[in-house]
């Protein structure tokens, strides 16, 4: 598989258990952005489903090699996860922050207010505003091309909550 063909097996406008929106951003579409929209996609659709062992490969793609050994590779048999999540994820990005030399921080709002367990209750989650970061390092692939990867994500990213805290959490107010 190509990092091309891996890009067009996700699903970034969801499935039809994860219908995914995304707000159009208020900041630039540069390419560490968009490979953490992948990232981001590739984590809610992974989790929304049992079987792990086609989605998992296209991690290879998306994160660095020590992320995926670390992270991913002990996950690539699961074919029965329990309690998947599912529902509409609404998401924005927040801003992007060079961090040091060929690496940036995404941060994402994410609402995740109809986002549950299929075993969960039903009701509205009261916690639905959610920032994400992920840690973008700009790598040689190994195809030849230098790519943006993801080396980390932060989910309930605090650190964020100072600057973008109050804005995530106004917007986080979708309705079915």
């Amino acid at each position: 598989m190509t990092f091309e063909e891996a890009y067009q097996k996700l699903p970034m406008d969801g499935t039809k258990e994860l219908p995914i929106t995304w707000e159009p951003a208020g900041v630039p579409a540069t390419e560490d952005l968009v490979a953490a929209r992948r990232s981001l996609v590739f984590s809610y659709w992974l989790r929304s489903e049992t079987d792990w062992t086609p989605i998992i490969p296209i991690g290879r793609f998306l994160f660095t090699d020590k992320h995926y050994q670390e992270v991913l590779a002990p996950s690539a048999e699961v074919t029965d996860a329990e309690n998947p999540s599912r529902g509409p994820l609404w998401a924005k990005a927040m801003g992007v922050e060079e961090t040091g030399p060929d690496e940036a921080r995404v941060t994402f709002c994410t609402d995740r207010g109809y986002w549950r367990g299929v075993e969960d209750a039903s009701e509205v989650r009261k916690d639905r505003a959610n920032l994400e970061s992920y840690r973008m390092t700009y790598v040689q692939t190994g195809d030849g091309e230098r790519r943006w990867l993801t080396s980390g994500r932060t989910d309930n990213a605090v650190d964020r909550e100072e600057q973008y805290g109050a804005q995530c959490t106004e917007w986080a107010q979708h309705q079915l």
